[in-house]
């Protein structure tokens, strides 16, 4: 009973942040956005604000194919949009199955999903556009691989724009569209249509047989309290971290503290509360990395990663940081959400481990002083939704569509989701639904991460991987000139796009 008191609390919780966050813009803005409907329609649609998929007017567009990209080839997180099945008594798959059909019927409509590998995506847009005839209307694909590229071309519709998407309805994330947006431009789109965007958020899985059979402290009271920082979780990786078998190597067999990867332990990296970007009232990125604040963080995540072999990068030793974490092999492990249920036959999922419970922990603070816990949602992976920019007519239908398929999704989907892939099928203890809590609340974005501006995303990921923190300082003057060329020239195109 107390495990699902916690669990219904946390669902409350949830739907409050989430509607919180979508009516954030202010409910005087709710019905600025009405749909574009016949002249016999309009005193129709000036009615209450649409805040239920039911207030949403139903237009009848005579059976026209809406078509939907999808990303594949993420064997790590699932993308899950459509399935083939109802009434399966599997209640995500059930709830997306219903979803769908409920839109199609409304509307009159099929939805048609098609998968396209990931990091192809923009080369097909691009070719179709080019030739006057895109086969899609939507797209869920990575920010930086597929949408990223196709944004300063125009081929992305800025959703700010669309008459008849609004913005400012719950189900959508408002805290996403103000970090993603640029000079008031939203091409990445982020609400309760996917589950992949939620699941991308950078945790830290914890060992909770190890903690114990060393006697370390408890991780749970320091997040509550916020003394859960990088000192201390490097104090406990101390005490765990051993070589198994005595040979003087250190190798996938043996024991370590943390374990993670180039990418996720650059991920980590974000706890500290720093980017590379932010953005001013006018809605401009500018360049932060070059502060004092910054470079700080940047040689003490260097040193916290390559202490005394308490840290290992999983690929360096032929393995994966989520296998070795499954297998007992660490005490810590930076990785994403999405592994407590990776799909089957997927990389590893924290749900295939039955030997040991594992909790979860936000990446921790830089330290004390740092107000909040930070996870970051990275900028060149995250899945998002986007708009491809076709003519008018079928812009103002999918602006239609896309609404209803996410006033659909925060009835129908995210409440089974809730229930069926946040349970103690897969989280292990009460303490780590708070944690999941704090994760999604304080999410960050960085667009360096995004656009690449420079390679200078890549290029500092390199400097933590190889411990070079000495070289940040004289990195950054020797490369901030031409990244700050590579972001104008970017913002330039992007101001132009009418």
């Amino acid at each position: 009973m107390k495990k699902l008191m916690a669990l219904l609390l946390l669902v409350a919780v949830i739907s409050a942040l989430i509607l919180a966050c979508g009516n954030e813009k202010g409910s005087e803005n709710i019905s600025d956005n009405t749909p574009d409907l016949p002249a016999d329609d309009i005193d129709a649609a000036k009615l209450e604000p649409l805040i239920t998929f039911d207030s949403l007017p139903a237009i009848d567009y005579e059976g026209i194919e809406f078509v939907i990209a999808n990303m594949s080839g993420y064997t790590w997180l699932d993308v899950t949009l459509e399935v083939e099945a109802a009434d399966t008594g599997e209640m995500l798959n059930d709830a997306i199955y219903r979803r769908n059909r409920i839109v199609e019927e409304k509307y009159n409509i099929m939805l048609k999903f098609v998968d396209i590998q990931y990091n192809t995506m923009a080369n097909k847009v691009r070719n179709q556009m080019r030739a006057g005839d895109c086969e899609y209307d939507i797209m869920q694909m990575p920010m930086g691989f597929d949408v990223m590229p196709l944004t300063t071309e125009n081929y992305i519709a800025d959703a700010n724009k669309l008459a008849n998407l609004n913005l400012s309805n719950p189900w959508w994330d408002d805290f996403a569209h103000k970090s993603t947006s640029i000079a008031g431009k939203q091409f990445y789109l982020f609400g309760d249509f996917t589950i992949a965007d939620k699941e991308y958020a950078t945790v830290i899985f914890l060992n909770r047989a190890m903690q114990q059979e060393y006697g370390l402290p408890n991780f749970y009271e320091m997040a509550y309290n916020g003394t859960w920082t990088i000192d201390k979780m490097l104090e406990s990786m101390k005490v765990v971290t051993k070589d198994v078998d005595g040979d003087g190597k250190w190798t996938k067999n043996d024991q370590y503290g943390f374990v993670i990867n180039v990418h996720s332990g650059w991920m980590t990296f974000y706890g500290a509360g720093e980017t590379m970007v932010k953005k001013d009232a006018n809605d401009m990125p500018y360049w932060t990395m070059n502060n004092e604040s910054f470079v700080n963080a940047f040689m003490k995540m260097c040193e916290f990663m390559n202490t005394n072999n308490t840290t290992v990068d999983a690929f360096k030793v032929g393995s994966h940081q989520d296998t070795m974490f499954a297998e007992g092999k660490a005490l810590f492990d930076s990785t994403l959400l999405s592994a407590v249920r990776a799909p089957e036959g997927g990389t590893q999922s924290m749900r295939d481990v039955e030997q040991w419970d594992f909790g979860i922990l936000p990446p921790p603070k830089l330290d004390e002083k740092q107000e909040n816990y930070y996870s970051l949602m990275d900028g060149t992976y995250s899945p998002c939704i986007s708009v491809l920019n076709n003519d008018s007519e079928r812009l103002a239908r999918t602006a239609v569509i896309l609404e209803a398929l996410n006033a659909k999704s925060s009835e129908e989907v995210q409440p089974k989701y809730k229930e069926y892939a946040l349970p103690m099928k897969f989280i292990r203890d009460e303490e780590s639904f708070d944690m999941v809590d704090i994760i999604l609340q304080n999410r960050i974005f960085d667009l360096a991460g995004t656009y690449n501006w420079g390679g200078m995303n890549d290029k500092l990921k390199d400097l933590l991987s190889k411990n070079k923190a000495g070289e940040i300082v004289s990195f950054i003057e020797k490369n901030i000139a031409k990244a700050d060329a590579a972001m104008s020239k970017d913002i330039e195109n992007i101001l132009d796009i009418e």
